[in-house]
């Protein structure tokens, strides 16, 4: 069980429980973890894998872009940062899949014919 003063973790304002804008779907969200969160930080993958108890070279994977951000990798991260982090990394590794397969969506509907309206 976690030492944790959970009365320093209390949100009172429900505006900060939202998520307000992701960042570009240009990069990989594990990608822009390892250029953005780290280095604010100071953390190397060595160290981030021994805090939140994560597999070094799975973490790896994630922060190259070869593996998605899971929910349990986020809410690691949550838990070590704030849950902000974990709602945005949720999000935007929604947001990353969906850019992703938006080319395979578009292909299946072409080869689906549309039931009309009834």
């Amino acid at each position: 069980m976690s030492n944790r003063n959970i009365a320093n973790y209390k949100i009172d304002d429900p505006l900060e429980q939202l998520v307000d804008a992701l960042p570009p779907l240009t990069k990989h969200p594990g990608v822009w973890l390892r250029e953005v969160i780290l280095p604010e930080w100071k953390l190397g993958i060595s160290e981030l894998s021994r805090l939140i108890d994560v597999n070094r070279p799975n973490l790896s994977n994630v922060l190259s872009g070869k593996a998605d951000v899971s929910r349990e990798l986020a809410y690691r991260l949550g838990a070590l940062f704030n849950d902000h982090v974990a709602d945005l990394l949720i999000a935007y590794q929604h947001a990353w899949d969906i850019e992703q397969e938006r080319g395979r969506r578009e292909e299946i509907k072409l080869a689906i014919a549309r039931l009309p309206e009834p």
